[in-house]
């Protein structure tokens, strides 16, 4: 699994070519718009899977899966600690948990793997 964190500074529809170029299976896009506002150029790769966090639709974190991982939040979430958002990320073999704790736009990351 090649996972790729990027801070791309806000506007990932803009800027998603770049990354893409790398073949990520998960992309991590802190400052990413909702996916609401996410529109991406003509001929870019659309994510097979995608999850969001934030208060602001044009700031959040954005999660996104470019290959048959499932993207979801975990059991163990409590959003009284808002800066921590524990993921479960799964495919057929390999289940996955993440924990990315966001503050400022910088991000920390805790795995764990298992696989089937």
């Amino acid at each position: 699994m090649k996972i790729i964190t990027w801070n791309c500074n806000m506007a990932f529809r803009k800027k998603a070519e770049f990354i893409l170029n790398e073949n990520p299976d998960i992309i991590v896009v802190p400052e990413s718009e909702s996916p609401e506002k996410l529109k991406f150029k003509k001929g870019i790769i659309l994510p097979s899977d995608i999850f969001w966090y934030g208060d602001n639709p044009n700031k959040g974190i954005g999660v996104y899966s470019y290959s048959d991982f499932k993207i979801s939040i975990s059991d163990l979430h409590n959003p009284d600690f808002r800066y921590v958002i524990p993921l479960s990320i799964r495919n057929k073999d390999i289940e996955s948990s993440y924990n990315f704790k966001t503050k400022n736009g910088s991000i920390s990351l805790s795995v764990g793997i298992e696989f089937n």
